[in-house]
């Protein structure tokens, strides 16, 4: 069984990294809003199924049909914050989070009105034939999705280091009021952000689509995500690729030496040994209040 374990591990970073993908877009809107998406995971179900739309019935090479889901599925997120968020702007977080999850209810079964629960598939252009790299078996497919991430976490980096709209956005995360006082428009961060953490959730159905299909259920791969940006801080980008990559790999690993059904619960497992060690999650920092 020993044998096995890099195989695992190999696997376990593919799948973490579209966990991670998804946990970052959780933790942009979060830093932004203090709001948690819980309709994060409906956005990579509609990421799925435009990319779908744009293969199958536009015609699109996978690669431009990539692109333009990441448009689209900003769009929808701009559209959903101004319609459904906007206006619970002065709410209390819990009355937005439940507004989250009516949104991501009403998604689904808009998507199951037009398309019914039919499963549907398309093909990349990427090969899905696995190739062996030093005794490993893994397709391109993953490896794809494990470069795309890292290339999201770069073009992240530089954007909040250099970019105008990248610092007001870090400013905004560490005080909203101290951030309108500099002239930030703070509404129009939280459209940015909605709009960056849907392209991430569009752009992770895109890619998980190939592999495993469409269906309405998709979005239940928001529950590692989840689970991967609170293990890593919920407030940290670096955490969220570790959390999801450390789901990814304990996922594989339960499977294989315990069992498939106790795959589906490692998650929460490590989800829980983590709070009780650390309660701010591994990158998080703890919250101090004032007395």
């Amino acid at each position: 069984m020993i044998d096995v374990i890099p195989q695992l591990i190999v696997s376990g970073i593919a799948a973490g990294s579209l966990y991670a993908l998804v946990g970052i877009g959780l933790v942009l809107i979060y830093k932004a809003t203090e709001i948690v998406n819980f309709a994060q995971g409906e956005s990579v179900t509609v990421g799925a199924y435009i990319g779908w739309l744009f293969i199958t019935e536009a015609h699109l090479p996978y690669l431009p049909a990539i692109l333009a889901v990441i448009v689209c599925s900003a769009l929808f997120g701009l559209i959903v914050e101004r319609v459904a968020y906007r206006p619970l702007i002065k709410s209390p977080p819990f009355t937005v989070i439940l507004a989250t999850l009516a949104v991501g209810i009403m998604v689904k079964n808009i998507i199951r009105l037009i398309w019914q629960d039919t499963p549907r598939g398309i093909s990349g252009s990427i090969s899905a034939t696995p190739m062996e790299i030093w005794g490993v078996y893994i397709t391109p497919e993953r490896i794809a999705i494990m470069l795309v991430l890292a290339v999201v976490v770069g073009i992240l980096a530089v954007f909040f280091r250099y970019a105008k709209l990248g610092k007001a956005m870090r400013a905004t995360a560490q005080s909203q009021d101290a951030a309108a006082l500099m002239g930030i428009s703070v509404s129009g961060i939280f459209s940015v952000s909605w709009a960056m953490g849907s392209a991430l959730g569009g752009l992770a159905g895109i890619l998980i689509a190939p592999i495993v299909g469409i269906n309405t259920e998709l979005g239940v791969v928001l529950i590692p995500g989840f689970v991967a940006a609170i293990v890593g801080g919920f407030s940290s980008i670096p955490g969220a690729v570790v959390g999801g990559i450390t789901i990814g790999i304990l996922e594989n690993f339960a499977g294989v030496f315990v069992s498939s059904t106790f795959k589906q619960v490692i998650s929460f497992i490590v989800l829980i040994v983590v709070l009780m060690i650390k309660p701010s999650g591994l990158f998080g920092k703890p919250i101090r209040k004032m007395v």
